[in-house]
């Protein structure tokens, strides 16, 4: 029996508000009746030291035990620059990001439980575009893991692209090895999504 993403539930379920496990969870088709909280836009901003344990909690519900790859080499939100979506007071969502020669490099994003469906992760996406505008970088690239399919559905409704797969990248880190995510489907390789930006 293969060993379990560590992941604690954080993907809440849009028909009965519960939330679940990566492992746990399923993909259905719907039509657009599906539930959405509606909330006064959160304010995205630079994170502050302050807000960086609250990010970096969120990142690690969120992605577990598992090594973040880029590249097929490791990588860390911790060492990363953040943005953060503040709602009602307190940090609801965050995004870990570096500048690359040409590209904004989102190497998490992720959002609070309690906060999904309420459009966080839309705003964060689009300060990060707007902060490689301002950087003149000219597209932004994502690195996600195969089994991240409502990650994947979220880019390319956006307008991303998958421009690259790195077979086995994810696996062969030693911490990540025989690790299942999403519907358990095995966490084995990189994707790279990219998005280029209007000059």
């Amino acid at each position: 029996m293969r060993p379990r993403d560590p992941r604690t539930a954080v993907l809440r379920c849009g028909r009965c508000g519960r939330v679940a496990a990566w492992p746990d969870a399923r993909l259905q088709v719907v039509c657009g009746c599906r539930p959405r909280v509606d909330l006064a836009p959160p304010l995205v901003r630079e994170a502050t030291p302050a807000d960086r344990t609250v990010a970096e909690d969120i990142f690690r519900r969120e992605f577990g035990g598992r090594q973040l790859v880029a590249d097929g080499q490791p990588i860390t939100p911790e060492d990363a620059d953040l943005l953060v979506a503040e709602t009602e007071g307190g940090v609801s969502g965050a995004l870990a990001w570096r500048r690359l020669t040409a590209a904004l490099h989102i190497i998490a994003l992720a959002t609070d439980p309690m906060w999904q469906r309420a459009g966080i992760g839309s705003y964060l996406l689009a300060e990060a575009e707007l902060l490689a505008r301002r950087l003149e970088l000219g597209s932004v690239i994502v690195t996600l893991s195969n089994d991240n399919i409502p990650a994947q559905y979220f880019y390319l409704r956006r307008g991303y692209r998958v421009t690259r797969v790195l077979p086995g990248a994810i696996a062969a880190q030693p911490q990540n090895e025989g690790l299942v995510g999403f519907a358990d489907i095995p966490i084995v390789d990189e994707l790279q999504l990219s998005k280029d930006l209007p000059a």
